[in-house]
């Protein structure tokens, strides 16, 4: 079958129209699912922001859904267990390495959650070269609330017997503590105001990669090339009379 227009014939072909007909459906439906995924995404964007700024409340009770809970923000009071303080690798705020301190707090009810204080460089990672940074005494610790997290594939195994820790295993970190009874989520401390010194607090960043809408218009931006290329190779000039 042809169809003429302006002095141009279309003769479309049976099984490149029906495999240019499938394909273009399901780059349609790729380029709607991202964008069914943007409107997600936004929703938590704006879901976790409300949760870092609102005023901190106390740990919840009961059966938690890490989910839920990510990123709240909470007030504990108890004691720093320091003996039992480990050693998570990382990144410091100007790319030098060290390590994150995950120490337990013991809360007045007896359970425990594993605080991370704050990032010490790599030279300082023993207990016995920074003693100023050992809190004593019922201690007030405001922060927010962190999921834990598995190893990548490329990483190292946690060494709790080096204490050496890479990725954060929470129910590994709080039998190495011996707490029995622990929070499952980690808490991050908060950077406090004017705050100066080791640990350096506040390791927590609300960074959410969003990148839906790009990956929206390529779909349908190849949806709208391959509809080109369909028409242009089935297109041909009217001969002339």
């Amino acid at each position: 079958m042809n169809y003429s227009l302006f002095g141009f014939i279309f003769r479309p072909r049976f099984w490149p129209t029906l495999f240019t007909t499938i394909l273009f459906v399901c780059l349609c439906l790729l380029g709607n699912w991202q964008v069914e995924r943007l409107d997600w995404k936004l929703g938590l964007i704006d879901q976790l922001t409300t949760r870092v700024n609102q005023q901190p409340v106390t740990l919840p009770d009961g059966e938690i859904d890490p989910e839920e809970l990510e990123y709240l923000s909470v007030e504990v009071t108890g004691k720093f267990l320091n003996d039992k303080e480990m050693t998570l690798y990382s990144i410091g705020p100007n790319g030098e390495a060290g390590y994150d301190l995950y120490t337990p707090l013991v809360l007045d009810n007896g359970r425990g959650i594993i605080i991370n204080r704050g990032w010490v460089p790599e030279r300082l990672k023993t207990q016995s070269l920074r003693p100023d940074s050992l809190p004593n005494g019922m201690i007030t610790v405001e922060g927010l609330l962190r999921k834990p997290w598995g190893k990548l594939w490329y990483g190292p195994e946690n060494d709790p017997a080096q204490n050496n820790w890479f990725y954060g295993d929470v129910n590994a970190m709080a039998n190495t503590a011996l707490l029995d009874d622990y929070f499952s989520m980690y808490l991050f401390a908060a950077k406090k105001q004017g705050e100066i010194g080791l640990p350096i607090a506040g390791r927590t960043e609300l960074n959410i990669v969003n990148n839906h809408l790009d990956y929206a218009l390529t779909w349908y931006g190849l949806a709208i090339v391959l509809l080109g290329i369909y028409f242009l190779t089935h297109i041909k000039k009217k001969p002339s009379e």
